[in-house]
């Protein structure tokens, strides 16, 4: 019942934390903090307790196909929103997570997958580069928070609980999928027009190289180390790898 109660007051915190970095800094600022670990890390570390190490260390595998499905969707959300509307371009989004969840779960090589994840994140930064970077996006309605929190909270709940029953490949696939960056582009997309959903896109990708990092930290200490030392490292490497990259990326822009 206590870890339960901590599932239910964490990820409404992170939620809020990355609502408030949107509307005080822009669709950039917040789409780089949605696409950090703050669904996949906890729900990581859940497993972790209620399942055993190495079940979390199977799940990060998994994990890795979801980022690649997660880059796929908004490579066809991106590509959709040039001619199509808000609706069809995000069931064409939802189209390339499948896709790409069907295809990459064959693949069962790590290593394979971090570089199929590399790749699809250089070629949306590339098809992203001329995104807006400090403009703000328009006031969204005041039940935007409160429903994104049920939907972020919901999936937490939701694939810790059902994590037995799911296995560790579909816990971890479902993991990284973004409950919080997902309708945050969506709804910057229909509020503030494309450019400023095509920012939050480059600020959420620009996350993914760390939660590709996380999950393969997690994978390569699982099975030798302890809670502490896995994620403690886990954690630091994909902070340090996503504040390098946007760093990189944001300096080249000036």
């Amino acid at each position: 019942m206590g870890l339960l109660a901590v599932k239910l007051a964490v990820t409404p915190l992170l939620m809020a934390l990355v609502t408030l970095v949107n509307r005080r800094f822009g669709s950039a600022a917040g789409g780089i903090v949605a696409g950090l670990p703050l669904t996949s890390g906890p729900i990581s570390i859940y497993l972790a307790l209620e399942q055993g190490l190495p079940f979390a260390g199977e799940a990060a595998h998994g994990s890795l196909v979801g980022v690649g499905a997660v880059l796929a969707s908004y490579l066809a959300y991106l590509l959709a929103s040039r001619r199509l509307s808000v609706l069809p371009s995000c069931l064409t989004g939802l189209f390339g997570f499948v896709v790409w969840a069907v295809a990459a779960g064959r693949i069962d090589t790590d290593t394979a997958l971090v570089l199929l994840d590399l790749a699809l994140t250089g070629l949306l930064l590339a098809l992203t580069r001329s995104a807006p970077t400090g403009s703000r996006p328009a006031r969204l309605p005041a039940w935007d928070l409160p429903a994104r929190i049920a939907v972020s909270t919901g999936l937490v709940v939701l694939v810790t609980l059902g994590a037995p029953l799911l296995g560790p490949a579909l816990s971890g696939l479902l993991a990284p999928v973004p409950v919080i960056a997902w309708p945050l582009i969506v709804f910057v997309h229909a509020q503030s027009g494309r450019p400023e959903a095509v920012a939050t896109i480059r600020g959420t990708v620009s996350g993914a190289v760390g939660l590709c990092a996380f999950n393969l930290a997690v994978i390569r200490l699982a099975p030798t180390e302890g809670m502490t030392v896995t994620y403690a490292v886990a954690l630091a490497v994909s902070l340090a790898v996503s504040l390098v990259l946007v760093g990189v990326i944001y300096r080249r822009r000036a």
